[in-house]
C-alpha cells in the first residue's frame, strides 16, 4: 500500500489560514479503501483472490480485533492503533465491494431458462466438489486443486469449474464408487457449460459487473497486504510468547501450507521412474 504522505510540521504561527489562502478548508487525507485510490494502485491488483473472500473478510474482521487488545505491544514495535483502524476498514469496505460485485453479477441480463441453468450448474458444482473432498480425503493433491476450483465465482467460472470438475473425476475415476457423483452427473455438467458459454460471455461483456468485480479483487489484495504487515508484526512483538504469536497466522493459509508441505514430502519420497518403462528398483 502507498505510504500516507507525511503530515504537515509547519507551525500554525507560520502558515496562513486555510481560509486565508483562499483555498477552503484542508482535504482530508485520501481514504486508501475508495474506487479511486483502488484504481490507482498496480494491475496486479486485480488478480483474482487466493481464498474465498467470505473467509478473507471473516479473518480481516478476526485480526483487526486481535490487533486492538494487543495495542500496546504492536504500537512498540511501529504499528499504531491508525494501522488496526485501517485493517478494520478495509475489512467492512471488502464486503462491501463483495455485495456489489453480487449484485452487479445478479444485474446482468440473463434469460429465465439462462438463471435456472446457472442454478443447476452452481448444485451440480457443488457436488462434484464435495464428492472428492470425501473420496480423495487423503490425496494433498486433489484437495489443493478441489480448493482452486471451489474459490471461483462468477458465471464464467462456473462453466469454467464444471469442465475442471469433470477433467479432476476422469483424473480419479476410481475413487467415484465411494460417492455419489455419476455417470449422468459428468455429462450433465458438460451439457451446461456448453448451454452457459453464451451467458458467461454476456456477463464478461457488462461493464458495470465487470468493474465491481476489478473493485472487489483490487480492494482484497490491498486489505491482504496491509494484513500480512500487521501479522507479521504480531508474531515479532509476540515471538516470546508463541502460543499468542499463533494468532497472528492466517488459519486458512496455514492450512494450505501445511498441504503443500505434505504434498511435496509425498512426492519427494516417490521413488523415479527408471527410463523406458523400467520399474523402480
Amino acid at each position: 500500500m502507498p505510504k500516507k504522505p507525511a503530515p504537515d510540521k509547519a507551525s500554525p504561527t507560520k502558515t496562513p489560514s486555510a481560509a486565508k489562502r483562499g483555498l477552503g478548508a484542508d482535504p482530508p487525507a485520501a481514504d486508501p479503501t475508495s474506487a479511486a485510490a483502488l484504481i490507482a494502485l498496480p494491475a496486479s491488483y486485480a488478480d483474482p483472490p487466493d481464498l474465498p473472500v467470505d473467509v478473507a473478510i471473516a479473518e480481516l474482521g478476526s485480526l483487526a480485533r486481535l490487533a486492538k487488545t494487543s495495542a500496546t505491544a504492536l504500537a512498540a514495535v511501529g504499528l499504531g492503533a491508525d494501522h488496526t483502524e485501517r485493517l478494520a476498514r478495509f475489512g467492512r469496505k471488502l464486503a462491501a465491494y463483495e455485495d456489489a460485485w453480487q449484485a452487479a453479477r445478479g444485474g446482468v441480463k440473463l434469460t429465465a431458462k439462462e438463471r435456472a441453468l446457472l442454478a443447476e450448474a452452481e448444485a451440480l458444482d457443488d457436488k462434484l466438489v464435495a464428492g472428492g473432498r470425501w473420496a480423495c480425503r487423503g490425496d494433498a493433491d486433489a484437495q489443493a486443486e478441489l480448493t482452486d476450483i471451489a474459490e471461483d465465482s462468477g458465471l464464467a467460472d462456473t462453466v469454467s469449474d464444471l469442465r475442471r470438475g469433470v477433467d479432476f473425476w476422469g483424473r480419479h475415476a476410481t475413487a467415484r464408487k465411494d460417492t455419489d457423483v455419476t455417470d449422468g452427473d459428468l455429462k450433465r455438467a458438460i451439457a451446461l457449460a456448453d448451454a452457459l458459454d453464451a451467458a458467461a460471455q454476456k456477463e464478461a461483456a457488462d461493464l458495470g459487473a465487470a468493474h465491481a468485480l476489478e473493485l472487489r479483487n483490487r480492494c482484497f489484495w490491498a486489505a491482504d497486504e496491509l494484513a500480512k504487515e500487521l501479522r507479521e508484526g504480531g508474531r515479532y512483538a509476540f515471538r516470546g510468547q508463541p502460543k499468542v504469536a499463533t494468532r497472528f497466522t492466517s488459519r486458512y493459509r496455514a492450512d494450505a501450507n501445511r498441504r503443500s508441505r505434505k504434498k511435496a514430502k509425498a512426492k519427494a519420497a516417490q521413488p523415479e521412474a527408471k527410463p523406458n518403462g523400467a520399474s523402480p528398483s
